[in-house]
């Protein structure tokens, strides 16, 4: 496939298969793995498997593995035996001793010099393990940004690509994933991102000796990826332009304005004994949208907030909600506000004020907003219904008042009309969105918008 030019501001490596050659380690921990339990898997099975998808944990496929043999195992014996296998014991070294880097490190260090934001690593290894890696092959300053296993669920869901893209402070159409699996392509293709394949060495090696083409490469392409590349994925120099000299900005050019260090991006972990929440947010995003929070009316109402503020959001939360949905809602309210909060930092640059009115068939909502660092709220949504689906009506406006709280800002939500409560509730969250998005818009010339000179 032909190659285009483009003007990428950041890449995403899977490690395994594409900048870790793991066919002797990780590869080779499966197949002792099985054997240890009396089953025999090849270099085959693992390919078919992969190829099937869902297969991004190790130590699942693995255990799926043995278990398809009808031997009877559970998860975490496999995974004791498998890590038995890779970390090595005091008698016998491990097998992660045997990889080695796939790229040539000058062409990393290029990438990057020619990516503004520059690359992170999006694995389903252990954390350890993928810094350690990083680590022995000097990369560390080249990926600040790593998300592994223990940060999310795992490719093929979109969460870990979002993750890096709010932590690079970028957009999903400023970015791309490199990947070897069908996982890697379709996490890219739901987080709408661009998917580059790469061949393994080892499919590589057997296409040159048989003479025929990849047959990995029409399933990457029939997943999503656009291009197919080597491996060690030299391509890349043709793909991503060499930073040109830039002429002198224009007055009112704000397009650098959040970006690189100046990113608006937040992380926020909330735990109580009522809730465990994890909140990534970018306020400079293009809408995606992962969220969870076993609340279905809430879930796409964030998913709302998210497209018409075109923010980037991951929002995953596990609530008490056998109990009711008191502590979910105000929590996440609360979470949602904290990583607002944090990704405004210092509140320069900013209209500060935001209003929208919205409607939605007959219903109409009014939203007004003021990032004044003073909390105060005003809501007034006008419900009747004691519910709906199973978010109580009550809670809606707590969730409001739980937002603006930690956010510091100044929040009025009103339905100005309406009959029917889904449709004054919906009106109302993309009234908050549309309003949220032009508080936070770009103005260059404002410096703190305030005649205190301050707002903190």
């Amino acid at each position: 496939m032909s190659t285009t030019k483009t003007s990428l501001k950041a890449l995403l490596w899977d490690m395994d298969g594409v900048l870790a050659e793991v066919s002797r380690s990780y590869r080779s921990a499966i197949i002792d793995t099985a054997a240890s339990f009396g089953v025999t898997v090849t270099h085959v099975d693992i390919d078919t498997a992969k190829l099937a998808g869902n297969a991004n944990n190790d130590w699942v496929l693995t255990h799926r593995l043995i278990s398809a043999s009808a031997v009877e195992v559970t998860l975490e014996q496999v995974t004791v035996a498998f890590e038995e296998i890779y970390q090595g014991t005091d008698s016998t070294p491990g097998l992660y001793r045997l990889e080695t880097l796939l790229p040539s490190k000058g062409l990393l260090e290029e990438l990057n010099r020619r990516l503004p934001n520059g690359m992170a690593v999006v694995t389903g290894r252990p954390k350890k393990d993928c810094v350690k890696f990083l680590k022995d092959f000097n990369l560390e300053a080249l990926f600040p940004v790593t998300i592994c296993m223990e940060d999310g669920p795992p490719k093929p869901s979109p969460v870990p690509i979002i993750l890096a893209l709010n932590a690079l402070g970028v957009t999903a159409d400023e970015a791309a994933m490199i990947g070897d699996t069908v996982d890697d392509i379709v996490a890219a293709v739901r987080a709408n991102v661009t998917a580059y394949g790469v061949l393994t060495p080892q499919v590589h090696a057997m296409s040159i000796l048989e003479n025929t083409s990849p047959a990995l490469t029409p399933i990457l392409l029939a997943s999503g990826a656009v291009q197919v590349l080597r491996p060690g994925c030299d391509e890349l120099l043709d793909v991503i332009t060499a930073p040109s000299v830039a002429g002198p900005a224009k007055e009112d050019d704000t397009s650098h304005y959040f970006t690189g260090a100046n990113a608006r991006v937040s992380c926020v972990t909330r735990k109580t004994k009522e809730t465990s929440i994890q909140v990534q947010l970018n306020l400079d995003g293009s809408g995606l949208c992962e969220v969870s929070t076993g609340i279905g009316f809430l879930d796409h109402m964030l998913d709302a907030v998210a497209k018409h503020a075109r923010f980037n959001l991951v929002l995953v939360c596990k609530g008490d909600t056998w109990i009711d949905d008191h502590h979910t809602v105000e929590d996440c309210g609360l979470a949602l506000g904290e990583a607002f909060d944090q990704a405004l930092g210092k509140r320069e640059g900013i209209a500060r004020f935001g209003s929208a009115l919205v409607p939605l068939d007959e219903a109409l909502a009014q939203v007004v907003v003021d990032i004044s660092s003073r909390a105060s709220s005003w809501i007034e949504l006008k419900l009747v219904r004691p519910s709906i689906g199973t978010l109580s009506t009550e809670m809606i406006s707590h969730f409001f008042v739980s937002f603006a709280s930690a956010a510091r800002l100044t929040l009025h939500v009103d339905v100005l009309k309406g009959s029917n409560d889904h449709h004054k509730s919906e009106a109302a969250f993309k009234a908050f969105a549309r309003a949220m998005r032009l508080a936070v818009s770009v103005d260059a010339t404002a410096g703190v918008p305030s005649t205190k000179g301050l707002l903190v």
